[in-house]
């Protein structure tokens, strides 16, 4: 078979037209690595070899586009071309290439996943650290990277949104430390730090939670339960709710009166 004419189909691609009335078309790399003039000849087995070297450039640049949207892992990557219906070896393959060519690197992919999440996210190193396991980076690349975390810029942080939710989030006393503690946790912070910068503040209950509470039990046994008896049991059960012995004290003061 000979080369008649070649006809550009995009940017980087030609339709190379055959004397036997075929055609194939082939990235403009793999022209010219294999000098693909007029009237070449090409027989089976060259014809072979390009439609592989011309599959094998399709999934790197397919690559390529994938991870010029943003920094990504070798994991991502390879489950991006599955998507794709690549086959396993060309994968291999094409992958090797990017790392090869520096494309694709999971201490740098960590180093800047690190970065992004400390700075445009609330989550905290735990959380960051659980995050990375999702992409399949090895645990040596992420305990090097998140050991380098600066500590101060991390309770800076936690600092910021502590102030946020204390004034947020409502309840008794002791159930309000313990959704901010597990809030915080939940967000990858340590709880020794959690509990420092909670120490900065002096939580209180919601005082009109704590009348309805009161109110609530208050009116649910009146007819069981009389003076001092129904003080202790409006106690035991505001106690349960979570509220401190001050609390506690201060509602039945102000309105054990009815």
């Amino acid at each position: 078979m000979k080369i008649l004419k070649f006809k550009k189909t995009s940017k980087d691609k030609y339709k190379l037209f055959l004397d036997n009335n075929e055609s194939i078309t082939l990235y403009e790399d793999v022209i010219i690595n294999n000098n693909l003039l007029l009237s070449k000849e090409v027989d089976n087995e060259l014809l072979d070899d390009l439609i592989k070297q011309n599959n094998f450039v399709d999934a790197y640049n397919i690559a390529l586009n994938y991870i010029s949207v943003r920094m990504r892992s070798i994991y991502e990557t390879k489950e991006y071309l599955i998507k794709k219906g690549i086959s396993n070896t060309l994968i291999e393959s094409t992958i090797k290439k990017l790392i090869k060519d520096g494309y694709l690197d999971d201490l740098k992919f960590t180093k800047a996943f690190v970065n992004d999440k400390l700075t445009i996210t609330n989550q905290g190193p735990s959380k960051i650290k659980r995050e990375l396991l999702k992409y399949k980076v090895e645990e040596s690349i992420i305990n090097e990277v998140t050991s380098d975390i600066d500590n101060d810029i991390v309770r800076q942080k936690l600092s910021k949104l502590v102030e946020k939710q204390v004034k947020i989030k409502k309840g008794s006393t002791n159930i309000l430390k313990i959704k901010l503690v597990n809030y915080f946790m939940n967000l990858g912070y340590s709880k020794d730090m959690i509990l420092k910068e909670l120490s900065k503040y002096e939580l209180k209950s919601d005082e009109n939670k704590l009348k309805r509470d009161y109110d609530k039990i208050y009116n649910k046994y009146k007819d069981k339960y009389e003076g001092s008896k129904l003080t202790y049991f409006i106690a035991q059960k505001l106690y349960t709710k979570g509220y401190t012995s001050s609390d506690i004290t201060t509602v039945i003061k102000d309105n054990f009166n009815h």
